[in-house]
């Protein structure tokens, strides 16, 4: 599992609805398709240098991806979101992904 910001963000931003995108030119300039996945870098980032570390297949998807299913949840599920805080005025977007899962809460301590 993967939390985090924009260092790690696999492209969930790119199913929120937010500013804060990053499936536009330039980044993924040097991605195998050469266009833009979401990710806030020219290709990869740190969860998939981890990933690759660890010998896994493939770097966790992000959690909003409708591609993740199946054996895909072997590997996890990549929360992180870029520009996603920890305070009040900038953790309202963590608070809307944990709404898909009934009994969690967040505490959002300043």
């Amino acid at each position: 599992m993967v939390f985090g910001d924009s260092l790690v963000d696999s492209g969930n931003n790119n199913y929120v609805d937010t500013t804060l995108k990053a499936d536009l030119p330039p980044y993924g300039i040097d991605s195998p398709t050469g266009r833009p996945t979401g990710r806030f870098s020219n290709g990869r980032n740190f969860a998939d240098l981890i990933s690759e570390v660890l010998k896994l297949p493939e770097s966790p998807s992000p959690f909003l991806s409708p591609q993740l299913s199946g054996e895909r949840l072997l590997y996890g599920a990549n929360f992180a979101s870029g520009g996603v805080g920890i305070s009040n005025d900038t953790g309202i977007q963590l608070v809307s992904f944990l709404k898909p899962f009934p009994g969690s809460y967040v505490i959002i301590v300043e």
